[in-house]
């Protein structure tokens, strides 16, 4: 292409123009986007697979697994961010900028023409597809080093099957039997989060509670062995950088900056856009909470090295392979990740004794 003319450039460009209004229409598949890459079956891996005729009802190729072990059969979609999704490629790209700008469900129904719960289902899907983004995320350098917190949030649970009491809204008088819980109580999600200096992330739930050494030593692994910790006072952390060996640049209990002038002001400005993710949406359900941190540290990675106009088809090329087989029922199942019993045990125990007074 640099050795092309100003004129043959131009042509070029027109060509490709009629080729995009001719093949990205509203009736685009997200099989046509998978479909040349087909190169191993879904389920073993292995390379020895044949074609195997059409799918009756949509006339998409098939392939047959020739593993004697496997034998599956399987089409493009298989086993990929599109299985069970009949949204076409042009909605899941616009979908996905309305959640780059972030929309509410209702404004991203109205401009998809897609359901409520069904937006609901997409969004949910699409922050799975980033499930590993953060294992692959290695911190060195200078690495700023903290904890964030948020209460629990069982939004969507079904009233009946809630592992505490209903909380009393508005202003009234603390009960006796239940005191509110001041401060970073167990009723606190605790989340881990570093910033190194080339923009790598690491922002993942960790536990209940006050932060502990055993939460960050649990993402030891993330941190290469010459990063330099720069945290607040708190023990934990300094212990943690003990005992990995780490360089520990503490800044003074009441100080902004550490001896060596460094500060926390990119992990405070990464806290800050979780506590307005976290306003915009009305609060977060925990059972979904790390889907949305997710997404929100990809998104901010992609902002330092993609133009905004690109980002979702950035976004569309980076999980369209992605294994991600759920069903609805699998988004309403999605595992706490925290214990509810070690939260709620003080519920547990009232509900025992008032259930012996009774008998």
């Amino acid at each position: 292409l640099d050795t092309l003319t100003p004129v043959e450039i131009q042509m070029v460009h027109q060509y490709i123009n009629i080729l995009f209004k001719n093949k990205i229409t509203s009736s685009t598949a997200n099989y046509e986007n998978l479909e040349t890459s087909v190169d191993e079956c879904p389920y073993c891996h292995c390379k020895h697979i044949v074609r195997n005729g059409h799918n009756n009802k949509t006339g998409r190729q098939r392939y047959l697994c020739k593993n004697k072990e496997c034998g599956h059969t399987f089409e493009a979609t298989t086993n990929t961010f599109f299985s069970h999704s009949k949204a076409k490629y042009q909605t899941w790209l616009t979908f996905i900028g309305c959640e780059v700008v972030g929309l509410s469900l209702r404004q991203e129904s109205v401009i998809t023409g897609v359901s409520v719960t069904g937006c609901f289902n997409m969004r949910h899907k699409l922050y799975n597809a980033l499930r590993d983004y953060q294992q692959s995320q290695k911190l060195k350098g200078t690495c700023e080093v903290d904890a964030t917190y948020v209460p629990i949030n069982l939004k969507g649970w079904n009233p009946d099957d809630m592992p505490r009491f209903s909380k009393r809204r508005g202003k009234h008088k603390p009960d006796s039997q239940h005191p509110n819980l001041r401060g970073i109580s167990h009723h606190k999600v605790c989340i881990v989060s570093a910033v190194d200096e080339y923009d790598h992330i690491l922002f993942r739930i960790a536990g209940l509670g006050q932060e502990t050494f055993e939460m960050y030593n649990k993402f030891k692994d993330h941190f290469s062995e010459k990063c330099m910790i720069v945290a607040d006072s708190k023990p934990c952390i300094a212990e943690f950088a003990s005992a990995n060996h780490l360089e520990a640049n503490i800044i003074p209990s009441g100080e902004f900056k550490s001896p060596k002038l460094n500060t926390l002001a990119a992990l405070n400005q990464l806290h800050q856009e979780f506590s307005e993710l976290i306003r915009r949406k009305h609060g977060v359900g925990t059972r979904h909470l790390q889907g949305y941190i997710d997404w929100l540290v990809m998104t901010k990675r992609l902002r330092y090295r993609t133009d905004a106009k690109k980002m979702n088809t950035e976004i569309y090329m980076n999980i369209m392979k992605n294994s991600v087989n759920w069903t609805t029922d699998d988004i309403c199942h999605i595992p706490m990740p925290i214990d509810l019993d070690e939260a709620y045990h003080e519920f547990k125990t009232d509900a025992n004794q008032l259930y012996q007074h009774i008998s």
